[in-house]
């Protein structure tokens, strides 16, 4: 189960981490946790999708 505050990533084997901002039923907004990535904004993604990132 995902919440909001999470670290997760787009797909198992990603390597940028996004923060979940917001759940809404099936979908959840996420943002880079690196605020200087390229295009760094938050987008809607489905919640099953995301896969919790491994803390370091």
């Amino acid at each position: 189960m995902v919440a909001v505050g999470d670290r997760v990533k787009l797909v198992s084997s990603g390597v940028s981490v996004f923060e979940v901002l917001a759940i809404e039923g099936e979908t959840a907004t996420v943002e880079s946790v690196d605020k200087d990535a390229p295009g760094c904004y938050p987008f809607p993604t489905r919640v099953t999708e995301l896969v919790p990132a491994q803390e370091d």
